[in-house]
Formats: C-alpha cells, sequence, structure tokens
C-alpha cells in the first residue's frame, strides 16, 4: 500500500499539507476531543505486540489506505463532490464513504453486536474528521498524528482501567 502510494502521485500520502491554517483549528479540537472520548471507545488490544500495532501501524496503514489513496480517488469522482461547504468545512460525498468503509473495515475482527458497533461509529466520525483535515490540506500528515492520538490514548485508558480491576480484585 505505501510502495502504490510512491508511485501514485495523486495520492495524499506523501504531500506536504496545504491550507494548515484553515484546519488547524479544527485539528486541535479533533485532538482534545480524540483524548477526552478514547476512553469509552471500548478498544483494548492486549500484549505489547498488539499494542504497537495499535498505535502506530494501524493508525500509518489505516490512513494511507483511506485517506491517502481512496480519499483522493473518490473526491474526484463527479457525483461524490461537495455535500456542504462553507469556509471552514468542505464535506463530499466521498468524505463521508470513505469514513464509511473505514467503519466497516472495522468489523474484520469482530462480529457484529454492541461492542463493534461502538468502533464502527467511532471510526465512522473519526473518518469524517480526519477526511475533512486529508482532504483540505491534500495531505495526510496530520491526521496520522490524530489517529495515533486516539488509539494511544485509548490503550493508555484500558490498561489503566485494567490496573485499576486487577488492584481491586487483588485487595478483595
Amino acid at each position: 500500500m505505501i510502495g502504490v502510494s510512491v508511485l501514485w502521485k495523486n495520492s495524499y500520502t506523501f504531500n506536504i499539507p496545504q491550507n494548515i491554517t484553515r484546519v488547524l483549528p479544527l485539528f486541535f479540537v479533533i485532538l482534545l476531543v480524540n483524548l477526552l472520548i478514547s476512553r469509552s471507545s471500548g478498544y483494548s488490544p492486549k500484549g505489547s505486540f498488539n499494542n504497537i500495532n495499535f498505535i502506530l501501524a494501524f493508525p500509518i496503514l489505516e490512513e494511507t489506505a483511506f485517506r491517502g489513496l481512496v480519499l483522493p480517488i473518490l473526491a474526484r469522482h463527479p457525483a461524490l463532490g461537495q455535500l456542504h461547504s462553507n469556509s471552514i468545512l468542505d464535506i463530499s460525498w466521498a468524505i463521508l464513504l470513505t469514513s464509511l468503509l473505514f467503519a466497516v473495515s472495522h468489523l474484520q475482527y469482530y462480529r457484529l453486536n454492541r461492542q463493534s458497533i461502538r468502533f464502527m461509529l467511532f471510526a465512522f466520525s473519526g473518518g469524517i474528521f480526519f477526511g475533512l483535515i486529508a482532504q483540505v490540506t491534500g495531505s495526510i500528515l496530520l491526521t496520522i498524528p490524530l489517529h495515533i492520538a486516539f488509539n494511544g490514548s485509548a490503550v493508555l485508558y484500558a490498561n489503566f482501567a485494567a490496573k485499576k480491576e486487577y488492584n481491586r480484585i487483588s485487595r478483595s
């Protein structure tokens, strides 16, 4: 996937972000919200290998695939153009479709149940905001740290909760 990104000139993968000042306030709001809502995400990978993949590898690969490669392809399709536009946000059908695909991809390891639906809702909403930033800047270099921050704080919250539960049980 990353190799294809290097060869494909119309991807957002290795572009230097443009229009940063336009999305910087949104970037910081999303970062703060990510750190707060990741507590209730339900994500809790187990083991160092899974944590590293969840915190680093998955965000890089997912951002490359969905916002770096798929979004620019869909954004060029005339039927997937602007849904809503103002000076801050340019929401397109391409962003919504990419977000839906991103959400559905989070079902790959889970059965369809309440927890997997929660994962999908987090992925869909994150996909919209990450897509907005990627489309405005033409780059994924701002979405990758946002994705890493969300996944990393979800792991920290899960580890903290597990340690708290372990201490509660060991005192009993």
